[in-house]
Parts: C-alpha cells; structure tokens; sequence
C-alpha cells in the first residue's frame, strides 16, 4: 500500500516505516503511546464525536422540516419520487442574480 505523498521519496518511506517498526518493538514507547492516546486523544475524539453527532442531528431536523413542507407543496396525491423532486428543487435551486 503506498504512502500518500512518498512515492517519489523511497528512502523518506524507508526511514519511516523504519522508524515506526523500532517504535512498535519498543515496550516502554508503546506504553507511553497507549497512555498518550488515552490521555490526550480519546477525550478530544470523544468531544469531536459528540459535537458531529449533535451536527447530524440539527441536519437531520432541517431536513425533516424541508421534507415536509415539499410534501404539503406536492399535496396528497404525491410520490415519494415527486417529494424528493421537489425537495431537491428547494435545496439546490440555482440562485438568479
């Protein structure tokens, strides 16, 4: 699998792959690594997480919302498929100058 941004570097590749393989055979690095990640980048993923999901959910809600005033627009009678025609139209209609 080639490394993004080093296929014209091999000997940059090779050092790195070297540098990660002593890393990994290290026991004391490794430890200090697992308490680091623990420390420091679990809880700040744990707040990105959140906070994404709280986005999604507000998303969700604007679309929910838009869903259904394209389906009063389109009136009883509508498909799904004429729903969405609509919705898209809403949504991505190109703006006039």
């Amino acid at each position: 699998m080639p490394l993004a941004g080093f296929e014209d570097m091999p000997i940059l590749r090779t050092l790195l792959f070297e540098t990660a393989r002593r890393v990994a055979s290290d026991p004391e690095l490794r430890a200090r690594a697992i308490e680091l990640t623990r420390r420091e980048v679990l809880p700040r993923v744990r707040v990105a997480a959140r906070a994404a999901g709280e986005e999604v959910a507000r998303r969700k809600a604007r679309l929910d919302q838009d869903w259904q005033a394209a389906r009063d627009e389109a009136g009883q009678d509508a498909t799904r498929s004429e729903v969405a025609g609509r919705l898209v139209r809403r949504k991505f209609k190109p703006e006039r100058s």
